[in-house]
């Protein structure tokens, strides 16, 4: 064999040699984990601390994720009501909504939230956990900015096709009524009045019903429903029909739900032990 081919020859397995050596390499070594976080988005007439009063986060931490802070929006300004956590790459974030106003502004204000943490600890995989209402505030969020890029919505009883609740606060509001109510201490019924029209069941030309045939990106979507029984009584406050996202049209298969007996709408301690399984099973 010609000497200068031999040495071609030579060089090329070396070549090849070194970049399967380094494949290797790249397979072997250890790699960065992408920082997990979890928004917990509370309820109508609620507050951040509902998910500590009920031991949620207590289970939460218990499986292994840390407390990162809080956050509060009020319109389209977030403020820190702590200090943010920044070197955990796993953790929860309480999240503060003005739970009275329409469903949107409380989205925009989930939206400068998520903005805010990601400018701070960098684009990470965000994971948005909503009670009632909140499920509702963070679909909706999600259908209004797909950019963000969420990569799990998991809701607990919430009204995702409406409740009547809604209803007969509604027309309460609309009654005369509602002008005795900051003298009983339920001036909450006038401030919600908006509200309460968006969360009336699906129905031709209300909210919920556009909202729930808009297109929903690429997710992973899970409902836990409250069940009495084996009917679908659902809890003192939202039908479970209405809190199952496989119910949705523009959703239905891609949806998941978890049964959880009992009729407290109310969060639990249990929440928690489910939302940690569910978040170590993606």
């Amino acid at each position: 064999m010609d000497d200068r081919i031999f040495k071609r020859i030579a060089r090329q397995c070396a070549f090849f040699s070194r970049v399967i050596l380094g494949v290797f390499v790249l397979l072997g070594m250890p790699r960065a984990a992408q920082a997990d976080v979890a928004l917990l988005v509370h309820g109508y007439f609620s507050g951040d601390d509902a998910w500590q009063r009920s031991g949620v986060t207590t289970e939460l931490e218990t499986a292994g994720w840390k407390p990162l802070g809080r956050m509060i929006a009020t319109g389209r300004e977030v403020i820190e009501r702590n200090r943010i956590v920044h070197e955990e790459k796993r953790g929860y974030l309480l999240v503060d909504l003005p739970s009275e106003a329409p469903l949107a502004i409380q989205a925009e204000g989930l939206k400068s939230i998520i903005t805010t943490l990601r400018a701070q600890r960098g684009t990470e995989k965000t994971i948005l956990i909503g009670h009632s209402a909140g499920g509702v505030v963070a679909r909706l969020l999600m259908v209004n900015a797909p950019e963000l890029a969420i990569h799990t919505l998991i809701t607990i009883a919430a009204p995702h096709l409406g409740t009547d609740k809604a209803e007969v606060a509604g027309l309460i509001a609309s009654t005369p009524l509602s002008m005795m109510a900051p003298m009983m201490g339920a001036d909450t019924l006038n401030r919600s009045r908006a509200l309460y029209a968006e969360l009336e069941r699906e129905r031709p030309g209300n909210f919920l019903y556009h909202l729930n045939r808009q297109p929903h990106p690429t997710a992973r979507y899970v409902s836990i429903v409250r069940r009495e029984g084996f009917a679908l009584s659902g809890d003192n406050t939202v039908p479970a029909w209405s809190q199952e996202m496989s119910r949705i049209l523009a959703l239905k298969v891609r949806a998941r739900t978890v049964i959880q007996s009992g009729e407290s709408h109310a969060l639990e301690r249990r929440d928690g032990t489910i939302l940690a399984r569910l978040l170590d099973s993606e």
